[in-house]
């Protein structure tokens, strides 16, 4: 399974940055065995453009903290992609604690108001398909 981790350092002891956008690096992750797939830096790469990347290597969840609305729909709704809420972790501890169930999902992007914001198709979408969020 691959997860995609937003962080401020391009490996697994980089720290998961406070939000979407102030992250320095896109990680994906696998899970089995526990590695680092691929490393992008941001250089030049938008909030969307990482969000698409995530979605084309097929992520299961990103790490990361708050998501603004444009790469949050990429994430979300395009790609039923699950947001965990991790900044301030380690991107090895954020995999581990998400792994454990101890990580909040990340329901809507900044200034939304979650599901019942008239997003009820989607958020059912990502429950009908085994996917939270």
């Amino acid at each position: 399974m691959k997860i995609a981790a937003m962080t401020e350092a391009p490996g697994l002891d980089g720290v998961v940055a406070q939000d979407f956008s102030s992250a320095k690096y896109l990680l994906i992750l696998e899970t089995d065995p526990c590695g680092i797939d691929v490393v992008y830096p941001r250089e030049g790469l938008s909030d969307c453009s990482l969000a698409e990347k995530i979605v084309a290597h097929d992520c299961e969840a990103v790490l990361c903290g708050p998501v603004e609305e444009a790469p949050f729909v990429i994430l979300a709704d395009e790609g039923c992609v699950t947001r965990y809420l991790a900044c301030g972790l380690t991107a090895g501890a954020a995999l581990r604690e998400m792994e454990a169930y101890r990580l909040a999902m990340i329901p809507d992007f900044i200034g939304g108001t979650g599901c019942g914001s008239g997003r009820e198709g989607s958020c059912a979408k990502h429950r009908e398909d085994g996917h939270h969020g």
